[in-house]
C-alpha cells in the first residue's frame, strides 16, 4: 500500500464485500486486486480528494453506529452490514454513500479475473486492437 493504511484497507475491503457482495463465479474480494486498485486510484488523485475519500472510507467504518447497530462496520456480520448499507442510502448522507459505492464498485469490477468472468478480455482486445 502506498497511501491507504492497514486499517484503511481493512475497511475498504469489507465495504467492498458489502457493496458488491460477490458470490460464486466472482470470486471473493480477497482473491482480487479491489484493495490495491483504490490504493493506486488515490495515490493519482489530488491531495484534497484523497483525504475526502479517505475520510469517506473512516466513515464507512462508523456508520453502523450512528444510525443504532451499535458496532462499527468490521464488527457486524453481512446481512447488518447490508442493513447499514440501506439506512446509509437512506439517509441524508446518500450523495456520499452513492460516491463511495462508485468507487468500491470501479475497484472490485476492474480486476482482470471479475472482468473476464463477465465476458471483458482486455488483453484479447489489445491484441486485435494491434494486429
Amino acid at each position: 500500500m502506498r497511501v491507504l493504511s492497514g486499517r484503511e484497507a481493512s475497511i475498504f475491503a469489507c465495504l467492498c464485500d458489502t457493496v458488491v457482495a460477490p458470490e460464486p463465479p466472482l470470486p471473493p474480494v480477497a482473491e482480487t486486486d479491489a484493495v490495491d486498485a483504490f490504493d493506486r486510484y488515490l495515490v493519482g488523485t489530488p491531495p484534497l480528494n484523497r483525504a475526502g475519500l479517505r475520510a469517506m472510507v473512516h466513515a464507512a467504518e462508523l456508520a453502523p453506529r450512528l444510525l443504532g447497530q451499535g458496532a462499527r462496520l468490521r464488527r457486524l456480520g453481512g446481512p447488518e452490514r447490508g442493513e447499514a448499507l440501506r439506512r446509509a442510502e437512506a439517509s441524508r448522507a446518500k450523495p456520499v454513500v452513492d460516491v463511495l459505492e462508485f468507487v468500491v464498485r470501479l475497484s472490485y469490477f476492474g480486476d482482470d479475473s471479475v472482468m473476464r468472468l463477465l465476458g471483458y478480455d482486455a488483453d484479447a482486445n489489445l491484441r486485435r486492437a494491434r494486429r
